[in-house]
């Protein structure tokens, strides 16, 4: 198959799917891992892909996610300021924490007050700050490549840094919450340094307003069943909160 065949049916897989995977695409069409990426490389090039580790997105979605989620901070903002608040009631004496760069995290981080020593392993540039000088509290920082506007890290050494750390509760946010998908996100690259989050946490506490329930990301960070704990408001349907709690999930609604 010829440059320009390759890069056509690529092109549709992305305009159909959203994304491509690189170990897909080379079984699909019948060429090398390497040929693959010089093709994403020059889509990237041409402004119709953007490559992430292990393949790639429409760069069209991509900039719908970047412009819907920089404005996302002002959206529910009292529902996530309880929220915050609820979670950090419930963790702030746990020992060691996990909090995900977002968000309903940050509010997390501001309504952090231990009365012993806690330990906050973050992604986020903004909640380490938000916890600089915080009275007993001592900030992890994982390191790796800073994504612009976002004020996350992700990437190998972040990855490295958390496989041989462990927590007591991991408090992740989500762009979408539902019973098929389970936790997903839009952030395609630091969807690794999520999942070893999760994976190096005995407890995953979900912090999610009604606005994302019900709803899918771009890509899944965990199945449902693996969540502990939802805290949410009170506009999560009856219907979706007792299939969350079917599921094991203790709900709580942080309406106070």
């Amino acid at each position: 198959m010829i440059q320009a065949e390759r890069h056509k049916e690529i092109k549709s897989e992305l305009e159909k799917n959203g994304f491509v995977s690189v170990n897909e695409l080379s079984k699909r069409l019948g060429i090398s891992l390497s040929t693959v990426r010089r093709d994403l490389i020059d889509l990237e090039n041409v402004g119709i892909a953007v490559r992430s580790r292990g393949g790639a997105a429409h760069a069209a979605n991509v900039l719908t996610v970047v412009a819907a989620e920089s404005s996302r901070a002002a959206d529910h903002a009292e529902q996530k300021q309880k929220i915050g608040m609820k979670a950090a009631e419930l963790v702030q004496d746990s020992g060691c924490i996990v909090l995900d760069s977002g968000t309903t995290t940050l509010e997390v981080a501001k309504g952090l007050k231990p009365s012993k020593p806690l330990r906050v392993i973050t992604d986020g540039l903004q909640i380490a700050y938000e916890l600089r000088d915080r009275d007993n509290v001592i900030v992890l920082l994982t390191g790796g490549i800073l994504k612009p506007a976002f004020y996350n890290l992700y990437g190998g050494f972040a990855e490295h840094m958390l496989s041989n750390m462990h927590a007591q509760i991991c408090i992740m946010g989500a762009t979408g919450l539902s019973q098929r998908e389970g936790l997903t996100k839009h952030d395609i690259d630091a969807l690794q340094i999520r999942k070893k989050m999760i994976e190096i946490s005995r407890k995953l506490i979900c912090v999610a307003d009604s606005s994302k329930l019900n709803v899918s990301g771009l890509v899944t960070v965990c199945p449902i069943d693996r969540i502990n704990t939802l805290i949410t408001d009170s506009g999560i349907g009856t219907a979706f909160k007792n299939v969350l709690e079917e599921a094991g999930i203790e709900v709580i609604i942080a309406d106070y």
